[in-house]
């Protein structure tokens, strides 16, 4: 759309090619939206990029101007993170690509190392160690790269902003050159970004952008969606133009999509004609869902799909390495783009962008694609299998917050609606640990109310042979209606009067659950692995005080009771008592 925007206004004069600035976020974005205005007959009229390198390049001719000599680019934090880091006790247990995660989201909040505690907490934010070190890292680093002259991408932003908002003979120059502004992504803006971009256009209107708030899925960098929703606002008598079209997916597709947002969805309607209802399947374990879906991804190719025009997506790269080995063996072509990279890596390195814009899989190459959600943003196929539907990866575990969770929905949006036709989920009932130990898995807290919008709804032990049909047999919703049912029934057994009448049960919930995921943390898996979210709420309401009363809560067991039984108590007891205090009990 961006593109026919400046396409059009250029062609009826309303717009001079030589004074239009597209910005968009990624390389690769870049890359292909210069394709696309040279297809329209712009090439090297219109100049687009991406916010980083738009700076690069004004400052090096402000640097010049001013015969300032030129700070050096720092490429990659790693090793400068990795000097200040050593011999610091209290980082010695966090890793680099964290920290550094951490500092970019600093700098993307405009955040420095005296509000980086209070900023992270407000925000529902993780420190991957104490604030105070943390805090004191980022006072180090930045001092370290004035000392040694060096700035980093986000260095950049801030830098070029600075000279906008501090220098009006360069303002006014910046501003007479781009006087038609476009900007792609709005959502994906953070705050440092948003504010270069109004130093930049400064009193002009003539500001075109385009966002998607469903696809809004990079707070954990920074972005804040917000500035797409108060756009109106902050440029009053603007034209508000929504699109509601989704040209891409089958109604289908898009109607379960939609139910995964719920009430915060934007409404979306498909264009395209009906296809098949998505499926649901439910694995044995990790192995067998990657093994059956190898067999499905063959069978699609053997029925005339061709490999790129099929995906295979899951939420964190360490799925992903044993599906891709399953597709390797089963003879299938692989392509994983980004997978040696981090997901927070810098976005001037092209993390968060598509790996192949709207294109279906590589240039010049057949071959299915595997990769995460993320990266999977901007690209569409055929035919998709989104896997490892379980609690603590959909949503993510250390997603706690409404707007982590709001996040998360939207994520799993994204790549929902990534298939055109054909949409395959799954889920494992158990899961392999780095370490090797096998674990029980639940379902993602959000299938049940998904559950309508499936068919082939089931369960599967195993792949079938590869040229044979993968059957399913009906189970998932039975599941789904047992464990309630089986939830229902332990509370109206315990005698207990109703859980809305009871004002302890909350208050202890919430206790459990803090300690639920101090002990995740500390474990290494997500918190639904150790208690899941309905045995705390049981634990809660009957508030057992002895191992033997323990025992007869469902979902806790003899294993569970033996490694947390005298943890659990103590727990129950404290929060009891403290929520009795408070309640006057």
């Amino acid at each position: 759309m961006l593109t026919r925007r400046v396409a059009y206004r250029v062609a009826t004069g309303a717009a001079q090619a030589g004074h239009v600035l597209a910005i968009t976020f990624t390389r690769k974005a870049a890359g292909e939206l210069r394709e696309r205005l040279g297809a329209g007959g712009l090439a090297g009229k219109v100049t687009a990029g991406t916010f980083h390198s738009l700076a690069l390049s004004q400052l090096e001719r402000w640097w010049a101007d001013r015969h300032t000599p030129e700070p050096v680019l720092l490429q990659s934090k790693g090793r400068l993170l990795a000097e200040l880091v050593s011999g610091r006790p209290g980082l010695a247990g966090a890793e680099l690509a964290d920290l550094a995660g951490t500092l970019e989201w600093a700098a993307a909040r405009m955040v420095g190392p005296d509000m980086l505690a209070e900023a992270a907490s407000g925000l529902g934010r993780k420190l991957p160690a104490a604030a105070e070190e943390v805090s004191a890292l980022l006072a180090r680093y930045r001092d370290e790269k004035r000392r040694r002259r060096l700035v980093d991408f986000d260095d950049l932003l801030s830098l070029y902003t600075h000279a906008l908002e501090e220098d009006p003979r360069f303002a006014a120059a910046q501003r007479w050159r781009w006087r038609h502004v476009f900007v792609d992504e709005l959502q994906d803006v953070n705050p440092l970004q948003y504010r270069l971009l109004t130093a930049l256009v400064g009193d002009n209107d003539d500001l075109f952008v385009v966002g998607d708030p469903n696809q809004a899925i990079y707070g954990w960098n920074g972005a804040d969606p917000g500035f797409l929703a108060s756009f109106p606002e902050r440029w009053p008598g603007c034209e508000v133009v929504r699109l509601d079209d989704n040209h891409r997916s089958s109604p289908q597709v898009v109607a379960l999509a939609s139910a995964v947002l719920g009430r915060q969805a934007t409404p979306v309607r498909s264009t395209q004609p009906d296809g098949p209802r998505p499926e649901l399947v439910c694995y044995a374990s990790d192995d067998t869902e990657a093994q059956g879906v190898a067999a499905a991804v063959v069978r699609a190719n053997l029925d005339g799909t061709a490999w790129s025009s099929l995906a295979v997506l899951a939420r964190t790269n360490a799925q992903l390495s044993i599906l891709a080995a399953a597709l390797a063996s089963a003879g299938v072509p692989v392509m994983a783009p980004g997978a040696t990279g981090t997901a927070q890596a810098l976005e001037g390195d092209d993390a968060s962008g598509p790996a192949t814009g709207d294109r279906e899989g590589a240039p010049g190459r057949d071959a299915v694609t595997v990769c995460s959600f993320h990266r999977a943003k901007g690209l569409q196929w055929e035919a998709v299998w989104v896997c490892g539907l379980e609690a603590g990866f959909v949503p993510i575990a250390y997603a706690n917050s409404p707007m982590e969770l709001a996040e998360e929905r939207r994520l799993l949006y994204v790549a929902l609606t990534r298939a055109r036709r054909r949409l395959h989920c799954s889920w494992a009932r158990e899961r392999r640990t780095a370490s090797g130990a096998h674990l029980r898995r639940e379902p993602s807290p959000w299938l049940p109310s998904l559950a309508a919008h499936f068919s082939g709804t089931g369960e599967d032990d195993g792949p079938a042979p590869m040229a044979g049909h993968l059957g399913v047999t009906p189970g998932v919703l039975d599941f789904f209606a047992s464990a309630r049912l089986r939830l229902a029934r332990a509370r109206d057994a315990t005698g207990l009067p109703p859980v809305e009448t009871d004002p302890l049960v909350r208050p202890v919930a919430e206790c459990l659950t803090q300690w639920r995921r101090r002990l995740a943390r500390a474990s290494g898996v997500p918190p639904q692995v150790l208690f899941h979210d309905a045995t705390l709420q049981l634990l809660a309401e009957r508030r057992p005080r002895t191992l033997e009363e323990l025992l007869e809560v469902p979902g806790v067991g003899q294993v569970k009771a033996a490694r947390f039984g005298p943890a659990l108590l103590e727990v129950l007891t404290t929060a009891s008592a403290e929520a009795g205090l408070a309640a006057g009990a």
